[in-house]
């Protein structure tokens, strides 16, 4: 019964020992969780997800570039070829514009009947066919003002002639300038 009593006695002994061991840990625990170390073992643990999640965002970050440098070749190949396929109707306006422009400034200011002859023939030709291929509205309306003046539909003298040929000048230079994107100067008010 001794021995029984021993045992029994040890038992205690050793779980109350084992009580304050886990007691203190706990105590430890508690006490650690402000330290440094146990923060810095708690960001440790992380560092495998960070360096994932790092990992993703730098591979999807380098696909997006990836693709905005593919889409901005691709805009700038089709704009390119845009502006080759648009360049001969931009040279013949050019062209055409100054063509026009001629005509009316010599039947405006020409006192030459046969020089101005040839010139209203010219502005004539012009206004029929090719430029409304190629005019933009506001030199089509100042076409339109000038050959009117021409015609007879609207009553003209040589200086509202000589106005009207400046109004197409200047719709043309400006006509221009917005084509080829470049400023050429603004000639409102100038006539």
């Amino acid at each position: 019964m001794t021995e029984a009593i021993d045992s029994e006695r040890t038992l205690a002994e050793a779980q109350l020992l084992k009580l304050k061991l886990e007691i203190r840990k706990l105590q430890f625990d508690v006490d650690s969780q402000g330290s440094t170390s146990f923060q810095v073992e708690r960001v440790v643990r992380f560092i495998p997800l960070i360096t994932v999640i790092i990992a993703v965002a730098g591979f999807w970050f380098t696909v997006h570039q990836y693709n905005e440098q593919q889409r901005a070749a691709a805009d700038k190949q089709a704009a390119d070829r845009e502006q080759s396929l648009l360049r001969p109707v931009w040279e013949k306006r050019l062209e055409l514009y100054f063509t026009a422009s001629e005509a009316a400034a010599t039947i405006a200011l020409s006192s030459d009947k046969t020089e101005r002859d040839r010139a209203e023939a010219k502005f004539s030709q012009l206004y029929a066919g090719p430029m409304i291929i190629v005019e933009d509205a506001e030199v089509e309306k100042a076409m339109i003002r000038f050959n009117n003046c021409l015609t007879g539909h609207d009553s003209c003298d040589q200086t509202e002639l000589h106005t009207r040929s400046l109004k197409l000048a200047s719709a043309a230079r400006t006509s221009i300038g917005n084509s080829f994107n470049i400023k050429l100067g603004d000639l409102e008010g100038k006539y």
